[in-house]
C-alpha cells in the first residue's frame, strides 16, 4: 500500500561510503532505508527534492510520483 511521504532524511558515511535515507509518512509512521549507494541515494535526494507529492510503497519497496490507480 502507497503512503504519501512529509518528511524525510538524508544521511552519509564518508568513511563507510554507505547511507540512508528515512521516510516519515502523513500517518506518522516512518521507514529506514538503509544501505545505499552513493549513487542510488542521489537519486532518491534528487527525486524527493524535486517531485512533490512522492509515495513510497513498502510491499514493493518503491518510490512513485503518482497514486496507484484502485486495483493496480
Amino acid at each position: 500500500m502507497q503512503k504519501r511521504i512529509s518528511f524525510y532524511d538524508v544521511d552519509w558515511d564518508r568513511r563507510k561510503a554507505v547511507g540512508g535515507v528515512c521516510l516519515s509518512f502523513d500517518d506518522r509512521s516512518q521507514v529506514d532505508l538503509r544501505p545505499v549507494s552513493a549513487e542510488e541515494l542521489a537519486l532518491l535526494a534528487t527525486v524527493l527534492r524535486n517531485e512533490k507529492p512522492v509515495y513510497y510503497d513498502e510491499e514493493t519497496d518503491s518510490l512513485s510520483t503518482r497514486q496507484a490507480l484502485v486495483g493496480e
